[in-house]
């Protein structure tokens, strides 16, 4: 599956940089003036939620939407390139602190526990969180999952939330592993961003799983990019590049290759 899912991102990546536009050819720069001159975002990521963040083997090179947003913001700010740091999940907000990346973009949700430990910039997505279950499965509430096997991505907002209706929470590796594990009959079913569910079932899982419940509204304050805690600037400069690069006409073209029109 895993090829597959590169390929699917492979075409996604391809159609974004095709409402981009061609870009121009820049003339050789000798390297030694090329790294003086250069810019660079040191940006982490848990590479491992499609379609957000993912990497690809075959081109060793990070793909999804986050990736492709933070490169654009980038640019606005005046970057030359984003360098990105592929961590676990738990260890993204630790990454800020000790100074091993400047930013941090990993279909993040802006939480008043969150906020305690980074500074968020304006959200770039509001979303909401799902329950995935097997196609037979008829959508109703959140209820459905009291005391059942819940599948949830391991340090993520959805595995705290899921606490809530089950004792038996099966901690994964990412939304990949854990709707593998309704379909293995491991879990009865699963809880992830409403975006990466979309993207999953539409790609793999057309009639086989299916979105069965829509979590409420915990004060989820939206999907954010984390600077280190009391970086005013930066955090100022990243809103001013996320507001420029949103208003374009490619964000927009990029936005709907990767989750459609959704409403």
């Amino acid at each position: 599956m895993k090829k597959i899912l590169c390929f699917v991102l492979s075409i996604l990546c391809l159609l974004a940089v095709a409402g981009c536009g061609g870009g121009t050819q820049k003339a050789e720069v000798p390297a030694q003036k090329q790294a003086a001159s250069e810019k660079v975002l040191r940006v982490g990521t848990d590479a491992d939620y499609p379609p957000f963040e993912y990497y690809q083997e075959s081109t060793k090179a990070f793909i999804g939407f986050d990736v492709e947003l933070v490169q654009g913001v980038a640019r606005e700010m005046g970057y030359s390139r984003v360098e990105f740091v592929d961590l676990e999940f738990n260890n993204l907000l630790p990454s800020l602190k000790d100074g091993q990346v400047d930013a941090v973009i990993s279909c993040m949700n802006i939480t008043e526990e969150r906020k305690r430990a980074a500074d968020f910039t304006e959200p770039y997505l509001v979303s909401s969180n799902v329950v995935i279950g097997p196609a037979e499965a008829k959508p109703g509430s959140v209820d459905v999952m009291k005391d059942r096997r819940i599948a949830a991505e391991i340090g993520s907002i959805h595995e705290k939330q899921v606490k809530k209706y089950s004792n038996t929470v099966i901690e994964c590796g990412g939304a990949e592993e854990a709707l593998k594990m309704i379909m293995d009959k491991k879990a009865d079913f699963a809880v992830m961003d409403n975006y990466t569910a979309r993207f999953f079932i539409t790609n793999f899982y057309n009639g086989k799983l299916n979105i069965v419940a829509t979590l409420p509204d915990e004060s989820d304050n939206g999907i954010g990019i984390a600077v280190t805690k009391g970086n005013k600037e930066l955090l100022a400069k990243l809103n001013e590049g996320l507001q420029k690069y949103q208003a374009q006409a490619s964000f927009h073209q990029m936005k709907n290759n990767y989750f459609g029109k959704l409403k």
